[in-house]
């Protein structure tokens, strides 16, 4: 799974309220003070435009730190849909091997070990129905916040603070369901070598029932 570190600019402060009358030596004539007074302007102008090309940047930060967000979300998504599909084999495949088994048991003439492996099946299968659950809520939780990316407002500069809070939230959770993801992937091949084993009994009880119909 991919990870992504976010990086933001420190906010621009706001330019500083200016004393237009300090700084003028005494006595000085109107039109050195209407002089003193455009200089300032032109500096608190300039100063101005700093801020909001700063602030313009940082807000494009957070635009495109929520893009990659939602299309990693969106990533994991169709990840929890091929594990649906992937479980729902699964278990077809498991109930096909299960009434097998038992099957070929009951015809051995072991009707213990038939109920025991009948409850070993049973017990997979809850497995794979509470970890299929798990999935469900995850998806439904990354849907959600998926939604929430896309319809909220990106603000301005004033909202920084708050946009950069709820963006490192959104990445906490988006790491908490890359984390649950990858636990459910291991259970899930986990289930898969049970199933593995499970298919080579069964082989080794055919091969030996054949036998057996052959003496």
């Amino acid at each position: 799974e991919e990870f992504f570190f976010f990086l933001f600019p420190q906010q621009a402060d706001s330019p500083k309220k200016l004393d237009l009358t300090k700084g003028l030596p005494p006595g000085a004539t109107a039109e050195a003070q209407l002089k003193y007074e455009n200089e300032r302007l032109k500096l608190a102008l300039a100063q101005s435009s700093a801020n909001a090309k700063k602030w313009e940047i940082e807000l494009q930060t957070l635009k495109n730190n929520n893009a990659r967000l939602t299309s990693a979300l969106q990533e994991s998504t169709a990840n929890v849909e091929e594990w649906k599909r992937q479980l729902h084999s699964y278990k077809e495949e498991n109930q096909r091997l299960k009434s097998r088994i038992i099957e070929i048991e009951a015809g051995r003439g072991n009707p213990e070990a038939a109920s025991e492996i009948k409850k070993e099946m049973s017990l997979l299968k809850s497995e794979v129905d509470s970890l299929s659950e798990e999935m469900r809520m995850k998806d439904e939780e990354i849907r959600r916040l998926t939604c929430q990316l896309s319809e909220r407002p990106v603000g301005d500069s004033e909202s920084l603070k708050t946009l950069q809070m709820e963006n490192e939230k959104w990445r906490q959770k988006y790491d908490t369901a890359i984390g649950t993801q990858e636990s459910q992937r291991r259970v899930f091949e986990t289930l898969v070598q049970q199933l593995g084993l499970r298919v080579k009994e069964i082989d080794s009880i055919q091969r030996e029932f054949e036998a057996g119909l052959q003496t």
